[in-house]
């Protein structure tokens, strides 16, 4: 009994730090052994992260008390929520060609997890809104130089990058199938949905253009 609970303990996992470097052991023990309202507490922080971020440039430093508490902490929540049920039926859905196996709960939740990278930029976003909201809600072109904006843009840059590879992982983990199996997963529905943006472009185009021919 001692023995096993050592080796359960041994087994334990940290999300919000391992997700870094051990992505696919974290997606697995989340997956396994999480339970909902862990996935709840990662939807809701995941969704302040993208509150705040979506007010970003746009010049609102002046906005309402309620305005800005409507976005970040309700509105953000609920886009998050919305953009992992549709991205999870979406790469449940292509993972399928790849022979991928997992159910809509696991790609939700890897989903979810593969957000956590977001949730450490949370603070720092709070503290640059809050301190100097003249450079968090600018114009990036009205602040261009300044060593505020050029730091945090390289910090949220590497983020993006860094969880886009997590997000592969993820995918890849929750459908039991290779990382480079999860990047295409992953990438597939980017490359149609452009693919059909840009069909619709050029028939728009070539209608209105054909009036005048």
């Amino acid at each position: 009994m001692v023995r096993e609970e050592r080796l359960r303990k041994e087994h334990e996992v940290n999300p919000f730090t391992a997700i870094w470097l051990r992505t696919r052991e974290t997606v697995r023990f989340v997956i396994d052994r999480k339970p909902v309202n862990f996935i709840i507490l990662l939807i809701v922080l995941t969704g302040f992260a993208s509150g705040l971020i979506g007010l970003m440039n746009t010049r609102s430093a002046d906005m309402g008390g309620w305005n800005i508490f409507f976005q970040v902490l309700i509105g953000g929540p609920i886009g998050s929520a919305f953009g992992y049920f549709i991205g999870a039926a979406i790469l449940l859905l292509v993972g399928r060609l790849f022979k991928g196996t997992a159910s809509y709960a696991d790609m939700f939740k890897a989903l979810a997890t593969a957000q956590i990278p977001q949730i450490w930029l949370l603070p720092v976003l709070v503290i640059w809104a809050l301190a100097a909201p003249e450079t968090f809600f600018a114009d990036r072109m009205d602040v261009e130089g300044n060593p505020i904006v050029v730091i945090m843009s390289i910090v949220m840059a590497v983020v993006s990058i860094w969880t886009f590879v997590i997000v592969c992982k993820a995918v890849g983990e929750a459908h039991r199938v290779s990382s480079w199996k999860g990047f295409f997963i992953v990438i597939i529905p980017g490359i149609i949905i452009t693919i059909v943006v840009l069909i619709i472009v050029f028939v728009l185009f070539a209608s209105f253009f054909g009036q005048f021919w």
